[in-house]
């Protein structure tokens, strides 16, 4: 995190963010079991998610499926990603679970869902 002409921290986001709210399933690699949450916003380089539960390890490695919506004509893509964590943090609002930051690795389309 950088500091702006005033000196107030300022973060630096790798790719202009989307806010685009799908359902998301991830775990950490080389596990089994799949975690749900819901995406926040997301780019090219990354994907801001919240968790009900305990949030994935920072520097953690991750698989992660989002399904992303098309235009209103096509079904939704299913994508395979694979990312690291960059950070977590509580939410402001107790009970609402954690914030999880990750940096995409790689991915992959898994083609799109039937409507």
């Amino acid at each position: 995190m950088g500091r702006d002409v005033a000196g107030r921290p300022q973060e630096h986001r790798r790719g202009t963010r989307f806010a685009i709210t799908t359902s998301l399933l991830y775990r950490e690699h080389g596990t089994s079991k799949w975690h749900a949450g819901v995406t926040v916003n997301a780019s090219h380089s990354g994907v801001f998610f919240r968790v009900g539960g305990t949030p994935p390890s920072p520097a953690k490695p991750l698989d992660f499926i989002l399904v992303l919506p098309l235009n209103g004509s096509s079904p939704a893509a299913r994508v395979r990603c694979t990312g690291h964590v960059v950070r977590t943090e509580p939410s402001p609002l107790a009970g609402l679970g954690h914030a999880v930051a990750v940096a995409i690795d790689g991915y992959a389309l898994e083609g799109r869902l039937q409507a």
